[in-house]
């Protein structure tokens, strides 16, 4: 990203954007250089892709963990991580699906 403004990276913290978040995205410069995008693209922090992986495996219902049966509990998640990380970037553990 080229310019960013003071103006717009503020604007973000006022609507409650996370200050560290919105400087991972800087760092990436994967946005528009408006910010615009940032909401959308912002998933959350988690510890690492395997933690990510598995919380987006969950929150779509591709996985049920409260009733994990076989062969649900066979997944490989460091695989099932690098397959999605295709479609997002993480930056200081923060991730962003790539618009």
């Amino acid at each position: 990203m080229e310019k960013i403004t003071k103006e717009a990276r503020q604007d973000l913290i006022d609507k409650g954007a996370d200050a560290d978040a919105i400087d991972a995205y800087i760092e990436l410069g994967i946005g528009n250089e408006d910010l615009s995008d940032f909401e959308e693209s912002y998933v959350g922090k988690y510890d690492n892709d395997k933690d990510f992986a598995q919380e987006m495996a969950e929150e779509t219902g591709a996985v049920d963990f409260k009733n994990l049966s076989w062969p649900q509990y066979c997944i490989d998640w460091e695989w099932a991580s690098r397959e999605l990380m295709m479609g997002y970037s993480e930056q200081d553990g923060h991730y962003f699906r790539n618009l």
